[in-house]
């Protein structure tokens, strides 16, 4: 048997076996009282109702079943809230409930197992890092401390862009605004300003597009090992790419 007719058979009966456990489920569930949605298709759910205006689409579905509609991506039952008496629910009265972040892929390789303050479970552990952010990243005296710097680097892009004015020569702002943002987001977190071994803009770039990306591996985990989208490989690599300034800054506070 080839490896291809191999992994046709394998992702065949993930579909079948997936089927089965739904039902189950919607079976375990029928009894009790769920919210109103569109009929999910094997599989895929409702994923194909979405298009490319997922905001548009799920308000269209929402005028038709409810503010508070149960919608089914893939294998993951959501929640889909389109009024603000109904986000006033779930954002405040019952937040702790709500307060967990979706298990995604892309979080879990470059945030280490879901370990950064932004994809982590709500719970103890959360609650530990957030207070630690806050003590000795986000306090008022440590912010504080940022604003000589701050105000240097502003007044030497000032500077520069007074020479460039009175030579008449043509100044991209956003690029110089950015370069100024990355040498001081560089100083905050390493105490210097860029290095020239690795571009961590690049990287940050790469990471908050992946992010955002849609892996459909995230709501059809039987087609994780295939990587359908080749999201998978360009998450490692840049995993690869944080670890490596990640060792160089180690390294180098030793």
């Amino acid at each position: 048997m080839s490896a291809y007719t191999l992994a046709i058979l394998s992702l065949l009966f993930g579909a079948i076996w997936w089927s089965f456990l739904h039902h189950l489920r919607r079976r375990k569930n029928s009894q009790k009282i769920l919210p109103p949605g569109p009929w999910a298709l094997p599989i895929i759910g409702n994923l194909h109702m979405i298009g490319t205006l997922p905001y548009r689409a799920l308000e269209a579905l929402s005028k038709k079943y409810d503010p508070i509609m149960l919608a089914q991506l893939g294998n993951i039952p959501t929640n889909v809230v389109s009024s603000p008496r109904a986000a006033e629910l779930f954002l405040k009265t019952h937040v702790t409930v709500f307060a967990s972040r979706p298990n995604i892929q892309t979080a879990k390789y470059l945030s280490y197992g879901n370990k950064g303050m932004a994809f982590t479970t709500y719970g103890s552990y959360w609650r530990n890092v957030r207070k630690l952010c806050t003590l000795k990243l986000l306090s008022v005296g440590k912010i504080d401390g940022y604003g000589a710097m701050t105000r240097e680097e502003m007044e030497a892009l000032v500077r520069r862009l007074k020479v460039a004015a009175v030579a008449r020569e043509v100044v991209d702002l956003s690029e110089k605004v950015e370069g100024v943002m990355e040498d001081m987001t560089c100083k905050m977190v390493f105490g210097r300003s860029s290095d020239k071994r690795f571009d961590l803009k690049a990287v940050v770039q790469k990471s908050l597009v992946l992010l955002g990306a849609f892996n459909i591996a995230n709501f059809v985990p039987i087609l994780a090992p295939f990587d359908p989208q080749g999201l998978t490989r360009s998450i490692k690599e840049t995993n690869k790419a944080i670890d490596t300034i990640l060792e160089i800054i180690i390294t180098e506070h030793e």
